[in-house]
């Protein structure tokens, strides 16, 4: 595995690139660094669109690759020919309420899928920086007036098959630090909302809804927290990561209080720091 030493990202892999929060990373990555490759691959899920990163295909600097993180050959193949140097990996199945009805999918895609990638990029030797897109829902749920699970360093505690799962992925790039050195982060950050947004989600679900004087619907006791960003904010501070932290330092920049729980950095175990 590569070292961080010297690193100046020129290509990066943007797993699930066409989705909600990543194809933002996308457009603004294009954007702000001309001289950058990316590559976005994604399968196309339901909620998933093209449309979402088309000016950022207009750049020039943009790929689109159709194709599954579960598949090896092909990850192999682009991590190879793309001379890929980061991943940042956003592709996930991430709607809780589906998660009942079809948890092995979602062990698939979030699990497995993540594994899949880490091994590929294991065998590329080339990855200089894995960013792993986790969410606060590994802490499980926190309800008004309980201090508890809002810590980086909290016990895990998922409550459905989705956060089980990203909570399975997390472990696996845990076991690929330590095991194989490699340099990964992994952020958890909270919800998100804005522009892109699959209406299946609770902001745009709920605007929806109460325009048509239908009910809001609520799980539980009405007792429960969420904080959200705005997902330009949020991928902004994912670029940050990408291009401007070392992975065995903390993230310090503006959004630091807007993104707590502060994202757990795994560390770059190369360098002999532990994780913090």
């Amino acid at each position: 595995m590569a070292t961080t030493e010297d690193y100046t990202p020129t290509s990066v892999l943007i797993t699930g690139g066409c989705g909600f929060i990543a194809s933002h990373v996308v457009l603004q990555l294009c954007k702000k660094y001309p001289e950058l490759k990316v590559v976005v691959l994604d399968k196309m899920d339901y909620c998933a669109s093209v449309r979402n990163i088309q000016e950022a295909l207009a750049l020039g600097n943009c790929k689109f690759v159709k194709g599954d993180i579960q598949s090896m050959d092909l990850l192999t193949f682009v991590l190879a020919a793309e001379k890929i140097d980061t991943v940042m990996h956003f592709a996930a199945q991430t709607h809780v309420d589906n998660s009942f009805g079809n948890s092995l999918a979602f062990t698939m895609n979030n699990t497995y899928g993540t594994h899949v990638l880490l091994e590929a990029a294991r065998k590329a030797g080339s990855i200089r920086r894995f960013i792993n897109v986790s969410t606060d829902e590994v802490y499980g749920e926190t309800s008004l007036g309980k201090d508890e699970g809002l810590q980086e360093h909290a016990m895990l505690d998922p409550t459905n098959p989705y956060s089980a799962a990203k909570a399975g992925a997390e472990m696996m790039c845990k076991a690929y630090m330590t095991s194989y050195k490699m340099p990964i982060i992994i952020t958890r950050g909270n919800n998100v909302y804005g522009p892109h947004q699959f209406p299946e989600k609770l902001i745009p679900k709920f605007i929806i809804r109460a325009s048509r004087g239908s009910d809001l619907p609520i799980h539980g006791d009405g007792d429960s927290v969420r904080s959200y960003l705005y997902v330009e904010d949020v991928a902004r501070a994912t670029i940050e990561w990408y291009m401007n932290t070392n992975c065995d330092e903390y993230w310090q920049g503006d959004l630091e209080a807007a993104l707590r729980p502060h994202p757990l950095l795994v560390g770059n175990s190369l360098a002999g720091a532990a994780a913090p």
